[in-house]
């Protein structure tokens, strides 16, 4: 929290003498993690009880903020006295042209949300696109399931892949993939749900060198944990989406660009949007 408050008012040159010191100090949110997967990280990881009470506690905000007419620049991990954020609203904005494709024509559609947290991309559907009902359900893990299925009345939350057994219209991965070690057999099971559109968003990539794996320390989220994940190398995602028969759409820029020390390459957020293409009698 300080540091954000100090962000907003500290002269540029300043603010990037203060990142340059808390890197040399290895405090940094984001590390390299030459091990990958294999290494222990502190904290109990997605599992722990920090992130689900953090969600919950902002949850109201969400989804009175989402209720207005103003822009749509906070997330669900946002406090509600934080600032419009461009990032989050650019986030907004994929989703909603993602549903607008989706919907077209359409007085229902069936939307998953995998890896969704409480189901906040629920909310924002349900306010984004009002003219049209929407069968929404939610993936995550037990704990977050069950405070989801406490707080989001008509919605279908799931804690195992049980929910990857049927078809949707939509199926949207909002910064979930990058967490799944076997990335590519992830993204075939999602591509496998879908005969309409899939969305991967939020999704960290390099656009120069090959993907690498990065120690996220999420502190300033109030997520008390820490968990590894991919900065992908955008033209291997893209061409394993190809290689699914998944036709890309769109790609998106989020804006977001983490700064990471000793990563080999820069990496900043995207967006794709694939459309299915399947194969006659399949």
């Amino acid at each position: 929290m300080a540091a954000r408050i100090l962000s907003r008012w500290l002269p540029p040159v300043l603010a990037d003498a203060a990142r340059a010191l808390r890197d040399a100090m290895g405090t940094s949110e984001w590390h390299v993690a030459p091990d990958g997967f294999t290494r222990t990280p502190r904290g109990a990881g997605w599992e722990d009880e920090s992130i689900v009470a953090t969600q919950a506690a902002r949850w109201a905000a969400y989804v009175q903020r989402t209720a207005g007419t103003g822009p749509l620049g906070f997330s669900g991990e946002s406090e509600s006295d934080a600032p419009q954020d461009d990032v989050a609203h650019n986030s907004a904005m994929v989703f909603a042209y993602t549903l607008a494709r989706a919907s077209h024509g359409r007085e229902r559609m069936a939307l998953l949300d995998w890896g969704g947290g409480l189901g906040q991309y629920g909310v924002l559907a349900r306010a984004l696109m009002p003219e049209v009902e929407i069968d929404y359900h939610c993936r995550d893990l037990a704990h977050l399931a069950a405070r989801g299925r406490t707080l989001l009345a008509g919605a279908t939350f799931h804690d195992d892949d049980t929910c990857l057994a049927r078809r949707y219209d939509l199926v949207l991965a909002s910064s979930s993939l990058q967490y799944h070690e076997d990335w590519r057999g992830a993204l075939a099971k999602l591509a496998a749900a879908t005969e309409g559109f899939l969305l991967v968003t939020r999704m960290p990539v390099t656009l120069s060198a090959p993907g690498y794996v990065v120690v996220q320390r999420p502190h300033r989220h109030g997520y008390m944990t820490e968990y590894p994940g991919w900065v992908l190398d955008r033209d291997e995602l893209i061409s394993a989406g190809g290689a699914l028969g998944l036709v890309l759409q769109r790609e998106f820029l989020i804006g977001e660009r983490p700064r990471i020390p000793g990563a080999p390459s820069p990496c900043e957020y995207r967006g794709f949007l694939w459309r299915a293409e399947r194969v006659a009698g399949a």
